[in-house]
Formats: structure tokens, C-alpha cells, sequence
């Protein structure tokens, strides 16, 4: 049986690193591999999903309405069993595991914006009169087949965040790497730097900024449009697609009060583990104390 570590450290391309510790052994490699499959199966799950929409619709909406009815039915086996169900707690469990899903999707943008060799961060808008941009099934589908093209055919990489308008419409907000032309729009941003649009992008108005100063600035930016949607847009916090690179992962067992006692280490809680404390410190140049 592998044994647990009371640390993970994460190393980037860039020679960062990213150190987790806790007073009690959290995790290993059995533990990282197990949490891998279950982001690689719903990641498959997604896809399949996609695909059923673009063949069979008709097909993609009973299975939707099955998983409603199964979800139902959950919620019916819990009333008969308790018959005072406490609607608040109810509630209270849902908005936990919600902000659980929209944590990990931040470390999954994060360690994506962090590893790969992003050229440009992107807005992609979506037309009225070519498409409901007020529809998510409709976006996701138009998306997802514009993203696969250009991923096979042009060697695309990207990470993009959904978001909601004030008006309810969706767009995306993330970066692309260097694979699709850009043509300058004649603008400049704030700081002078010169605005593209992407002319492979057909279902609305774009904008492409090249990634200057921090990176890890535009990162954090990024993941803030994760923190604040209140629900999967589409199905998912975030899309991602093309060959990309994730931190290197390792574990191992420190000295958790002497690390927690760097005025650097950051404390924070774990729902699913109450009786231990942690810490993050994030280290550039890959100084590891």
C-alpha cells in the first residue's frame, strides 16, 4: 500500500513551485493518479456529450431528461427517509460542493496558465444574429467544433473561462497560444499595446492582447472569472483543448511548524478534512526551503 505525505509540491516550467503541507498526512501519488482519472473521465464525459449533441440531439436531450429524472429521484428516496429534511442544510451542502468544483477548476486553470506558452489573452463574443448567445447548450456546440478544427488543423492550444454578461450573454475570456493569425484592429489598450482581432473567429468579435509583464498576473486574472460564476456554464467551469503541459507533481513529508512559521506560508481549511491544518507558499525559481 503506497503511503500517505503531508506535502505536494508542484513545479513549473518557469522554475516556480507551488508547496502544499498539512499537520497530518493528506495524500501521495495513489491519491494525484486517483484525482487525474476522475478530471480525465469527466473531461471524456463532456466530450461524448458534445458529440451527442452535434448527431443526435434528439437522443443528447432524453439522456438530460433522464439524468433530471435520476436526479429527482434521489431527492425523492431523501424525503421518504427523512421526512424533515432540513432544506437550509440541504442548501448549505450544495453551495460547499459547488465551491469545492470552482476551486478545483482555479488550481486546473492556474497550473494550464502556468505551464504552457501562451501567445495572447483572448475575448471571444458571439453574434446575435448568428447564434443564441444566450443558449449554452448552442454556444458550447458551436464552440467546442470551432475549437476541435482549429485544434487538429492549426495545432491550437487554449484555456478559456465562460462568463455571463450583465445582459445574460455568454462569452470567453482565456489564451491561446501562437497558432492562429491575428490581425491588428488599429486599437490600443491602456498601455499602448497594440489589439488583434482573429479572423478564424466567425461567430462574433474577438480580441487578442500579446501576453506582456507577469505572467502569473494574468493567470490570477484569468481564474477571477472562475470565482465568480454561481454555475457551470455549459457544463464546465473551464474549456481546454490541445497539447498542453501540467506542473510535475511530487510528495513528500516536512517539518510542517517550522514551514508554517515562513511569514511567507499562507493557512487555509479543507472541508473534507477538518482535523488538520494547512499551509501554501508559493516559491519562484524553484527555491524550495
Amino acid at each position: 500500500m503506497e503511503l500517505l505525505h503531508n506535502c505536494r509540491i508542484k513545479r513549473y516550467p518557469d522554475g516556480g513551485a507551488e508547496i502544499v503541507a498539512a499537520s497530518a498526512p493528506f495524500g501521495g501519488g495513489a491519491v494525484e493518479r486517483e484525482a487525474a482519472r476522475y478530471d480525465r473521465d469527466e473531461d471524456v464525459r463532456d466530450i461524448h456529450a458534445q458529440l451527442l449533441e452535434q448527431t443526435d440531439p434528439v437522443l443528447a436531450r432524453a439522456r438530460r431528461r433522464k439524468r433530471q429524472e435520476d436526479a429527482y429521484a434521489v431527492l425523492e428516496r431523501a424525503a421518504i427517509q427523512d421526512d424533515g429534511v432540513d432544506e437550509a442544510a440541504l442548501q448549505a451542502r450544495q453551495r460547499a460542493s459547488r465551491e469545492r468544483a470552482q476551486r478545483r477548476a482555479r488550481v486546473a486553470v492556474r497550473d494550464l496558465g502556468l505551464c504552457n506558452d501562451w501567445a495572447y489573452f483572448v475575448t471571444l463574443t458571439l453574434d446575435q444574429r448568428r447564434i443564441d448567445r444566450y443558449d449554452p447548450v448552442e454556444v458550447v456546440r458551436h464552440l467546442s467544433h470551432w475549437l476541435d478544427n482549429r485544434v487538429r488543423r492549426e495545432g491550437l492550444a487554449y484555456v478559456l473561462v465562460p462568463e455571463h454578461h450583465k445582459d445574460g450573454a455568454i462569452h470567453f475570456h482565456g489564451f491561446f497560444n501562437d497558432a492562429l493569425p491575428v490581425a491588428d484592429s488599429g486599437h490600443r489598450d491602456k498601455g499602448g499595446h497594440p489589439v488583434y482581432n482573429l479572423p478564424a473567429w466567425g461567430w462574433g468579435f474577438s480580441t487578442a492582447i500579446r501576453l506582456y509583464g507577469e505572467r502569473a498576473a494574468a493567470v490570477g486574472y484569468c481564474c477571477k472569472y472562475v470565482a465568480k460564476q454561481q454555475e457551470k456554464i455549459g457544463g464546465r467551469w473551464y474549456y481546454s483543448g490541445g497539447k498542453l503541459r501540467r506542473p510535475a507533481v511530487e510528495w513528500c513529508d516536512v517539518d510542517f511548524d517550522a514551514l508554517a512559521a515562513s511569514g511567507e506560508a499562507e493557512p487555509f481549511a479543507v472541508d473534507g478534512l477538518p482535523w488538520s491544518r494547512f499551509v501554501r507558499l508559493r516559491t519562484e525559481g524553484g527555491e524550495v526551503p
